[in-house]
C-alpha cells in the first residue's frame, strides 16, 4: 500500500532535475532551456540565490498575450517574484496546502540557502491520486479567469 501523503516528506516527491536561468537573460534562452530539458518551469537565480520562477503559464500571461518579443524581454521582466520556497524535510501536505493558498503549482526546494529540487502540484498527484482534494481548488482556480486589479 502506498504511503499517505502525511507521512512523505517533499525530499521524498521533489525532483532534482532542475532547470535554472540567471535573472538577466532573456526570457527566449529560458524557453530554450525549458524545452530542450522537457520541463514547465526555470528556476531564476541571481548571485547563486533562487530569485524567481518562469512558469508555462508566466510566458502566456506576460509574454505571448502581451506581444512582447521573448528575444527582448529579461527573465526579470516575466518571472514570479517573490518566489515561495518550501524545505525538504516538510510534509507533502504542507507543501500542498502551501501551494493551493498562494495558487501556486511549483514549489523550488531549499536546503541550507541552496536549490535541491522543485516539487509541483503535478508529483504530489501522481503520489497519491486518491487524496488530492485539496489540491482541486488550485486546479480550479488556476483555470479559472481572474480578474486584474
Amino acid at each position: 500500500m502506498a504511503e499517505s501523503l502525511s507521512s512523505l516528506k517533499v525530499s521524498d516527491l521533489m525532483s532534482t532535475d532542475l532547470v535554472e536561468g540567471e535573472i538577466d537573460e532573456t526570457l527566449s534562452e529560458a524557453v530554450a532551456r525549458m524545452l530542450k530539458h522537457k520541463v514547465g518551469s526555470v528556476i531564476v537565480k541571481e548571485d547563486e540565490r533562487v530569485v524567481g520562477v518562469i512558469t508555462k503559464g508566466d510566458i502566456l500571461r506576460k509574454a505571448i498575450l502581451l506581444g512582447v518579443d521573448a528575444r527582448e524581454v529579461s527573465c526579470k521582466e516575466v518571472m514570479t517574484a517573490p518566489v515561495l520556497t518550501i524545505d525538504p524535510d516538510v510534509p507533502v501536505e504542507e507543501a500542498a496546502k502551501m501551494m493551493t493558498q498562494h495558487n501556486v503549482s511549483k514549489l523550488p526546494v531549499i536546503k541550507k540557502g541552496k536549490v535541491v529540487g522543485i516539487i509541483t502540484s503535478s508529483d504530489i498527484i501522481r503520489a497519491e491520486p486518491v487524496q488530492v482534494s485539496y489540491l482541486q481548488e488550485l486546479v480550479r482556480a488556476r483555470f479559472v479567469p481572474h480578474e486584474r486589479n
